[in-house]
């Protein structure tokens, strides 16, 4: 792993180039092996004990704060705040600063136990994580705790609440009411009882549900004469019965190539009923989930799952999110029908879904006969040449560049090589530190600790030793005060380079796509430096967070940036044909409608299933299916996608696993897609039309657009009404105040124009 770091000057991009494509040039095992080393750059992370011991002094420490906040802030107190206001934002300080020093080591140990090779650690790292997070838990039920935050919340006046300058300390006082509120805290004993049963079987239920999402359908079949049709190197690779029959697992490669290449629409049929059944076990598991959610709603106060998941929502409730999807559909139809009609041409007769990948592939593949690239396109994507390009890019754009650090600081460099299949982790994450006034923790050790009574296990109160990790702090140009510094891990599972071959490693365009996008929320992490650490970087809204990263796509694909890095990993004057390459995506990727048409229908099905419909007696989700599938989908109303054919049944909602993850959001990436679209367009396509006639010196590297970026979304994170951010880098006075008809204007924009 490589620590990369933000400055703000130019850098050597060959020399990042290299120390990913070719670090036999930069070794750095001999100098690791042996030697005591910091982990993430805390000097007190020498070794695995370390970690155990600071999440036990982080314990106690919190356990002092906590004690400080129920005594300062309380409705209890002996001394009033003569300012609310003041009062308020003390308050608030408190809560995210017992916050953050608790996620200071809960990231870390997940990063550790998730990212280290040594087993030591990952048990150290375990063991962390546990303590910590229990605990936290107990805070969510702390009366004293709720009381004092809902306290300081309730002095402050109706104006003051809304006034723009207490946003992000509001922000983060809900987030910690709300999470008060959905454990039960505000109910009668036997009402929060039975809400923490609803939480515990809606995890476990969850849990069942997603597992069995991943699990193999019922194999199909395919005949041996049915398989010719494919080729003998098809048939050869299956095994056939007495009846000539061969069974066919509906998620290996074999359904997929069946799907795309077999001419008989009765197998592609029968392939596709098969990838979309599910059992009736895990129907009654979806629906139980369902149910449960519903149940939890009702008793804390709510109409339907929907309301829980989108009150700290951007978009805000369901009517607003049915608006967007509706306006979204409306623009989106026209497209998909369009695309459809083309392969239509190809069948001469209406098209069912599981037509949809045969002529899709027989499109493609005519169009690309000629225009296919004879290259392997990976040869100019390698990862350091990738790594150099996000730099320069960064450096265009906000004034950012990338720094290797250098090997003779080993920090976090434990190993030559890590491999993992997360794609980042936010280890640690911006706050202002230099009101925090820890030295007065102590000053409620007498009053509100009991030294006979354990903490959690077998930790107790000791002053001694109460030192959370001690966190580098800097001085963020015309702010005041001090902030720690943001950490962010970023791990893949790339191929390493081959030191025999000398090649290095070689990503696909999916894999390239992927790392600008996860770039995007690494940049964020950095540029969002807040003065509050649950409202910092990448601590925003669910349907807003992805907006930076859907940027960072458009950014890949632009001919400007291309020309940046794309050149052959063996001679980097070898550039890549950007034309030619454009035009082979546009190709791959023209049934676009279609997909995207799919999956607004799935974002409303998320919406209907978290609606009070689950309190139908009786409900059926797969006919509930079935309604949405037919309002929404392009095929004919023949093709009923919940009606029995020869085939099977179509269930495939029970294998919709964003239903566990992302219950009543799965809408926010489409509504994310929708207003990158939107920037991109009034930013940065009509800055390439400019440059191409000589009207602008940068185009899409435009450092002044840019900059309106960063001003207008990144340096915020979570501390400002999204609204008002999309309102400054859109320049539309009509969005500031979010509501219906914002929603219904981002709707109309498409993703087409």
């Amino acid at each position: 792993m490589n620590r990369i770091s933000r400055r703000l000057f130019s850098t050597n991009s060959a020399k990042i180039r290299t120390r990913f494509d070719q670090p036999w040039l930069h070794p750095t095992t001999s100098f690791i092996q042996g030697k005591a080393w910091a982990s993430f750059g805390y000097q007190e992370l020498q070794r695995p004990a370390d970690l155990v011991r600071v999440s036990q002094s982080t314990l106690r420490r919190a356990e002092l704060i906590l004690s400080r906040i129920t005594r300062s802030f309380g409705p209890q107190r002996t001394v009033q705040e003569n300012d609310p206001r003041k009062d308020f934002l003390d308050c608030i300080r408190a809560f995210d600063r017992l916050s953050d020093i608790l996620c200071r080591v809960i990231d870390l140990a997940e990063s550790i136990r998730n990212l280290h090779p040594n087993q030591l650690w990952i048990n150290a790292a375990n063991q962390a994580h546990s303590l910590l997070s229990r605990y936290m838990n107990t805070l969510n039920t702390h009366k004293e705790l709720y009381d004092a935050l809902e306290f300081s919340l309730s002095r402050l006046s109706p104006i003051e609440q809304d006034h723009p300058d207490l946003f992000a300390a509001k922000t983060v006082g809900l987030q910690f009411l709300r999470d008060f509120q959905r454990h039960g805290i505000h109910l009668q004993t036997k009402e929060r009882e039975k809400l923490v049963d609803l939480s515990d079987e809606m995890l476990s239920v969850g849990r069942m549900f997603f597992a069995g999402t991943n699990d193999n359908p019922t194999p199909t079949w395919i005949t041996k004469n049915e398989a010719k049709q494919l080729g003998n190197g098809f048939v050869s690779d299956l095994e056939f019965n007495h009846n000539q029959r061969s069974e066919i697992d509906p998620s290996d490669w074999h359904a997929h190539t069946l799907l795309r290449q077999h001419p008989d629409p009765s197998v592609r049929k029968r392939i596709w009923f098969s990838q979309r059944n599910s059992t009736d076990d895990q129907i009654e598991l979806l629906e139980n989930l369902l149910k449960l959610r519903y149940q939890f709603a009702r008793l804390t106060g709510k109409n339907n799952w929907a309301d829980v998941a989108l009150e700290d929502k951007m978009i805000g409730n369901q009517d607003n999110v049915m608006a967007f999807l509706n306006g979204l559909d409306s623009e989106t139809r026209p497209i998909a029908l369009n695309e459809l009609k083309l392969l239509q041409n190809s069948s001469q007769d209406n098209l069912n879904p599981w037509d949809r990948d045969y002529y899709a592939h027989s499109f493609t593949s005519n169009r690309t006969r000629d225009q296919l690239m004879t290259t392997n396109l990976s040869s100019y994507f390698s990862v350091g040449s990738c790594i150099q390009g996000l730099s320069e890019l960064f450096s265009r754009i906000y004034g950012i560049s990338f720094v290797v650090e250098s090997p003779d600081n080993p920090q976090e460099l434990w190993h030559e090589s890590i491999t993992t299949g997360a794609a980042h982790y936010t280890v640690r994450c911006s706050r202002r530190t230099d009101l925090d006034e820890d030295h007065k923790d102590f000053e409620f050790a007498e009053s509100g600790l009991n030294n006979d009574t354990p903490i959690v296990d077998h930790i107790f109160p000791d002053l001694a030793n109460s030192e959370p990790l001690k966190v580098p702090v800097t001085n963020r140009n015309g702010k005041p005060g001090t902030y720690q510094r943001p950490v962010v891990v970023f791990s893949c599972t790339f191929d390493p380079p081959d030191p025999i071959t000398r090649q290095p490693s070689l990503l696909a365009w999916s894999d390239v796509e992927t790392l600008f996008h996860e770039m995007g929320h690494a940049i964020h992490s950095m540029i969002g430096q807040t003065e509050y650490h649950n409202v910092s970087g990448t601590r925003c809204p669910t349907d807003f967070v992805e907006l930076p990263s859907i940027l960072m796509e458009h950014f890949a694909r632009s001919s400007e940036v291309l020309s940046l890095f794309a050149s052959h990993h063996t001679d980097p004057n070898r550039k890549l044909d950007v034309i030619r390459f454009k035009q082979h995506l546009q190709t791959l990727e023209f049934i676009k409608g279609i997909e995207t048409q799919s999956q607004i229908g799935l974002a409303a099905l998320d919406q209907h299933f978290h609606s009070d419909i689950v309190a139908h007696n009786p409900f059926n989700s797969t006919l509930e299916y079935a309604k949405i599938d037919q309002h929404y989908s392009i095929y004919p109303s023949s093709t009923n996608l919940g009606s029995r054919g020869d085939g099977g049944e179509d269930r495939w909602h029970a294998r919709f696993g964003h239903l566990y993850g992302y219950g009543a959001s799965y809408y926010s990436y489409l509504f994310d897609r929708v207003i990158a679209q939107k920037i991109w367009s009034t930013l940065f396509r009509n800055s390439v039309h400019h440059h191409r006639r000589g009207d602008s010196e940068d185009g899409v590297l435009s450092r002044t657009n840019g900059e309106r970026i960063k001003s207008s979304i990144l340096k915020w994170g979570g501390s400002r009404d999204p609204w008002k951010c999309l309102e400054d880098v859109i320049q539309d006075g009509s969005l500031a105040g979010g509501g219906i008809k914002a929603v219904q204007t981002v709707g109309k924009w498409g993703l087409w124009k």
